[in-house]
């Protein structure tokens, strides 16, 4: 899904993961934290691939990294220790408040939103964007496609060139949040097997084994296939996941 829609896979992994570790009855304080940890530590594997292909492909921008990266591991610090601190129900709501306006998003916007023709040229508006960017994607385990995809393209990058240097971003959003992360928790006796903190090897080893081979099947069929009509499905199919975590989470 990540290959054939642009977004990284940290929106699907998050509920799977979620949902399978409740399923396997394990204490539902942590469950989203392992979740959260895991997927960003899975796109810290496969966000490599991506990038090379990317780069090879001519599709990243130097400067705009340059630019916000620093605001990005910013954010993704303060979003990590953020995410180690809140309670689980506190992170399975900001997941279901987010992956609804992704989903909204997903389903609605046809033409990207044109604001101005190219970054601000404010250091500081960069700085606060990207810290933003940062913070909100690796609180609940995502690379940040969904978020800086959409900001990229709002500020005239072609959508190729905003999807591979938001490929490259996504790493420095997974790494920091998944060492931070990885250190979290570590006192905590009822953790799944495998796990450090709340990085769960075993979930990131499964996840990216398979899925670093997959997103470049994805990528190759998108090719032939109606983004928009397929953004659309998809969005269902985020909106039902956000239905089932509000089921479980309130009504269960």
């Amino acid at each position: 899904m990540a290959g054939l829609l642009g977004v990284g896979g940290g929106i699907i992994i998050v509920p799977i993961s979620y949902f399978v570790l409740l399923y396997l009855n394990y204490p539902t304080d942590y469950v989203m934290h392992i979740a959260i940890a895991s997927s960003l530590g899975v796109i810290c594997f496969t966000s490599m691939s991506s990038i090379r292909t990317h780069i090879k492909l001519k599709n990243v921008n130097f400067a705009i990294l340059r630019t916000w990266i620093p605001g990005i591991v910013l954010g993704s610090i303060l979003g990590s220790y953020s995410a180690s601190i809140i309670s689980g129900a506190i992170l399975v709501n900001i997941f279901i408040f987010l992956a609804f306006l992704i989903a909204i998003n997903m389903a609605f916007q046809k033409d990207p939103i044109i604001i101005s023709k190219d970054l601000p040229k404010s250091k500081f508006i960069n700085l606060i964007v990207s810290f933003l960017i940062g913070f909100f994607s690796v609180l609940i385990g995502i690379g940040g496609g969904s978020f800086s995809v959409p900001t990229l393209t709002m500020f005239s990058k072609k959508i190729h060139e905003a999807v591979g240097t938001s490929a490259t971003l996504g790493f420095f959003i997974a790494f920091p949040g998944a060492i931070i992360l990885s250190f979290s928790g570590s006192n905590i006796d009822s953790l799944p097997p495998f796990s450090f903190g709340y990085l769960n090897l075993a979930i990131v080893l499964l996840v990216s084994s398979t899925s670093i081979f997959t997103a470049n099947i994805g990528a190759k069929v998108s090719v032939n296939i109606n983004k928009i009509t397929l953004r659309r499905i998809f969005s269902i199919f985020l909106l039902f996941t956000c239905l089932s975590l509000i089921i479980e989470h309130y009504i269960i």
